[in-house]
C-alpha cells in the first residue's frame, strides 16, 4: 500500500527538504508502523520527539486520513 506523508515546512530539513514523502508499507500497517518507518528513513525527525530531556519545546503531531498522513508542528514560545 502506498502512503503519502505531508511534511510541514519546519520539519522539512529533517526530511531532506521534502514537503511530501511516498512510502510503500504493508496493507496491515497502522499509524505507529508508518511513523516508525518514517523515522528510520529520516532519523533527524527524532529530534522533534518529546522526551524527558526535551519536553515539548519542539515536537510534531500526526494525523491520518485514508492513505495520507499529515505531520504537523506548533511552534511554542518560551514558557
Amino acid at each position: 500500500m502506498n502512503i503519502t506523508v505531508i511534511i510541514p515546512r519546519p520539519l522539512q530539513p529533517a526530511c531532506e527538504g521534502r514537503a511530501k514523502i511516498e512510502l510503500g508499507v504493508p496493507p496491515t500497517s497502522d499509524l505507529a508502523d508508518i511513523i516508525t518507518t518514517l523515522m528510520s528513513l529520516y532519523p533527524g525527525l527524532k529530534a522533534f520527539v518529546a522526551n524527558e530531556k526535551r519536553p515539548l519545546k519542539q515536537h510534531f503531531g500526526v494525523a491520518r486520513a485514508g492513505q495520507k498522513v499529515y505531520l504537523f508542528t506548533n511552534t511554542a514560545g518560551p514558557n
